[in-house]
Parts: C-alpha cells; sequence; structure tokens
C-alpha cells in the first residue's frame, strides 16, 4: 500500500489541506445527458476551468490549483492528470498558454473526458523548490501535491493509481518523475517534458544531505517507476544541457528494469510552444493507456 492511501484520512479531514475557495472561469455548454443509446452532437462542448486554493503540511499561505473538468457529474472513473510547472512559473502557466482551449478542441474530437489540474509548486522559503520536500520541512512541496491537491481536486471521488496520471515541464518533468517514484500505487502513467533527472538543487533544498539528495535522483532508482506507463518527451533543440539528452538516458535506464517507457524527440526548443506541443502528443499518450486499462478491466470482468 502506497503512502498516499495510509495517509488519505489525514489529508481529507482538514488538517492538510484547505479549499478555500472555487472561481469558475469558463462556463460549460452544450451539456447533455446521455440515456443507453442515445448520441450527441459533440460540437458545442467545452469545460469548466475553476482555482481551488489548497494548503499543504508546511504551508502557510494558500496556493492555487488551476483545474479544468469536462462537463456532465465528477466520476471516480474519469481520469485526472495533474500538471506541474517549471522554474521560474506558476499553476496558470498552461492555461496562459491556450490549455483550455486545446481540451475543448478535444472534448469536441470525441476524446473521451479527463480532469486537468496545474498545481503551484512556488516555495514559501526555496525559490527553486524542484517538487520536493525541503529536508528542513519549511517547504513541503511534494506532500502539498499529494496530500493536498489530490484531494482537493477528486473531492469524493478519488482515484485509483490507473485513473491518475501525472506530468511536468522542465522542473516539473524532474518533479513528475520523482514524486511518482517516491509515491507508488499513486500514479499510473508518467509524462516529462524536457525534464531531467538528476538533481540540480539550485536553492538547498536537499540541505547537502547524502541520503536526501540520493533519493531524489530519479535516475538511481529506475526500478521504482515499475507499474507505471512512462512517456519522456523532450525538445530536438533545447539549449540547457542539464536537459539535453536526458530523455533517450533515462529511457534506456527504465528499459533495464522493464519499465514501458516511450521517448519522443520532437522539434522545438525549450519554450511554451513546444511545452504545449508536447502536452498535446502527451494527451493521446493517456488516453491511449487509459482506454487500453478500461478494455482490459472490461475483459476481466466477462463470465
Amino acid at each position: 500500500m502506497g503512502r498516499f492511501v495510509r495517509r488519505l484520512p489525514r489529508s481529507l479531514d482538514g488538517a492538510a489541506v484547505i479549499a478555500v475557495f472555487c472561481v469558475l472561469l469558463v462556463l460549460v455548454s452544450g451539456v447533455t445527458r446521455l440515456a443507453s443509446g442515445e448520441t450527441i452532437n459533440t460540437a458545442g462542448l467545452q469545460g469548466t476551468v475553476s482555482v481551488l486554493q489548497i494548503r499543504g503540511p508546511s504551508d502557510k499561505q494558500s496556493h492555487p490549483v488551476w483545474v479544468w473538468r469536462p462537463p456532465g457529474e465528477d466520476s471516480a472513473t474519469i481520469p485526472v492528470l495533474y500538471f506541474l510547472h517549471g522554474y521560474p512559473g506558476n499553476a496558470r502557466d498552461p492555461f496562459s498558454y491556450g490549455l483550455a482551449q486545446t481540451l475543448n478542441t478535444l472534448l469536441q474530437e470525441g476524446y473521451p473526458p479527463f480532469v486537468f489540474a496545474s498545481v503551484d509548486g512556488n516555495g514559501e522559503r526555496h525559490s527553486d523548490t524542484e517538487w520536493a520536500n525541503s529536508n528542513d520541512g519549511s517547504d513541503l512541496v511534494m506532500d502539498r501535491l499529494v496530500d493536498a491537491a489530490i484531494p482537493a481536486v477528486e473531492g469524493t471521488h478519488m482515484r485509483d493509481a490507473a485513473h491518475r496520471a501525472i506530468a511536468g515541464f522542465s522542473m516539473g518533468g524532474y518533479g513528475a518523475m520523482n514524486i511518482a517514484m517516491q509515491n507508488p500505487g499513486v500514479f499510473g502513467q508518467v509524462v516529462s517534458i524536457a525534464g531531467y533527472f538528476v538533481v540540480n538543487d539550485l536553492s538547498d533544498m536537499f540541505g547537502g544531505v547524502a541520503a536526501v539528495v540520493a533519493r531524489n535522483i530519479p535516475s538511481a532508482h529506475p526500478w521504482q517507476a515499475r507499474g507505471m506507463q512512462v512517456l519522456l518527451d523532450e525538445d530536438a533543440s533545447d539549449p540547457n544541457s542539464l536537459i539535453r539528452g536526458q530523455a533517450a538516458w533515462m529511457g534506456g535506464l527504465l528499459r533495464k528494469y522493464g519499465v514501458p517507457v516511450t521517448v519522443h524527440v520532437q522539434p522545438g526548443t525549450h519554450d511554451w510552444t513546444y511545452a504545449m506541443s508536447a502536452l498535446r502528443y502527451s494527451f493521446t499518450f493517456l488516453t491511449d493507456n487509459w482506454r487500453q486499462a478500461a478494455a482490459d478491466d472490461a475483459e476481466a470482468s466477462l463470465p
């Protein structure tokens, strides 16, 4: 049983998460509830965008989570994708570059619905958090995601790992892999977009403690990704030596331990034009796996 399952009651009773308000930014239109055998014209469908305010275990102030939800009632069978921004950055970043419009278009094209939640990874004591827990406990950013953001987004419809994925860009790509590895059983899929898999601790999150540093090096323990589907996307013209070639290198390490991994290199450089293209690619990757998992479940349930 993963850490998240053990710590879930604390999260739900409000000690680790405070959802302060929800601001609706985009209204649902064209929503029709379907009965068996009915069809619907999806051309007018669009989702809702809301901003939740949460606090993790170490937080003294609220941090935003930007959420896009498909129309209709929520359910534990609707997957959720958690997104981690880079540094510098904030939770609004993908929405500033057209994320909601992209998801509305996918919905109208007939893609199965999923929830997209972009979490704030900025620290209150450290500027560059690496989406990690600081050694001194002053910025528990990993716990903010796992203990606060997930319960706030999913509420009474908590997902299992098969219906939950994590993705990130740049520092967020590192964070997505690191968090998924350190929280087995929480995420079924991981997407790293122009990420890296070594420590780049510019704000001394780990305090130079060897054991803490080692725990936060994804490439040092690739076997911890077993049981997850992994997509490593990289831009072909990345100017950062920290990132260049990391996807292929990490992909090779994961394959040695039987982890299903896709390495995808596409044109572009380290900016949001590339990142949005990579996110769009990842949506197809994630959806294909969610569809396959649903088909496998349906087949397993047959007499």
